[in-house]
């Protein structure tokens, strides 16, 4: 969405709506600004029998995505498709600002409606951003200007500041595969988990994997759709029954 007087915008908003009205089923727009938010709430008026919400990852937001639905699907659970990175400074020295940040996500050839707010910190930017990009900018964002950086995938209650713990867990696994890591992080079943990877679901530093015998090591993240991420800290030794013990802070997801 280029703005208001992009005179494409109105005709967009309909068709977001028409498509949920099709499909009934609900639909996400890109970000908006505020103005822009306005303008799509008086087009969503506009239509009977239609609701709609804006969400932008965390309540202070600026930028928002927009939800619409046909009535009958306001209780329906939905997913919204948001996500969240923190960009972190290699360099002590040097602190990157918000035009910096936004700068080096556009370059990779990003749109700017795919890019909500960024929370900038001294040394690291949380950017709330669409989910279909999560794993693209994080494997190909190295640089903030001329200063490396690091990037991995949060919660969007880390942005809000809800959750500024993790929790810590421990246990033993036969073997370091993905589906036995998981089923410990997320205190899931492997039978229960495994499909879930299958699915496409999960992913292992930012890189989608579907096969759940996938090999794991201290300090790969794993994050999964709808349930959280989680950071293997530590791998140990081994038991007496010949199973590794792992280390692992687990971070809810909304």
């Amino acid at each position: 969405m280029a703005g208001l007087n992009n005179r494409f915008f109105e005709p967009r908003i309909k068709d977001l709506i028409f498509l949920s009205i099709k499909d009934a089923d609900k639909k996400a727009s890109n970000f908006l600004d505020p103005k822009e938010q306005l303008e799509a709430e008086q087009i969503a008026r506009s239509f009977s029998g239609i609701r709609y919400y804006f969400d932008g990852g965390y309540p202070e937001a600026e930028r928002k995505i927009m939800v619409v639905c046909p009535d009958f699907l306001e209780d329906r659970p939905f997913n919204v498709p948001l996500g969240a990175l923190r960009i972190t400074s290699n360099n002590e020295h040097c602190y990157p600002g918000h035009r910096d940040y936004l700068g080096a996500i556009l370059a990779l050839g990003i749109a700017r409606e795919k890019i909500g707010d960024l929370v900038v910190g001294k040394d690291s930017c949380d950017v709330i951003i669409k989910s279909d990009i999560i794993e693209y900018v994080g494997l190909n964002l190295t640089k903030v200007g001329s200063t490396s950086v690091v990037v991995e995938e949060i919660t969007l209650k880390e942005i809000s500041g809800e959750e500024g713990a993790f929790k810590e867990i421990k246990g033993t696994v036969a073997s370091l595969r993905l589906d036995a890591v998981s089923s410990i992080a997320f205190g899931m079943s492997r039978s229960k988990i495994a499909p879930y990877i299958k699915g496409e679901n999960l992913r292992l530093n930012f890189k989608t994997v579907k096969d759940p015998a996938a090999a794991v090591k201290e300090g790969d993240i794993i994050s999964a759709s709808r349930i959280g991420r989680a950071k293997i800290v530590e791998v140990g030794g081994t038991s007496k029954k010949g199973r590794t013990y792992i280390k692992v802070h687990r971070y809810s997801s909304r």
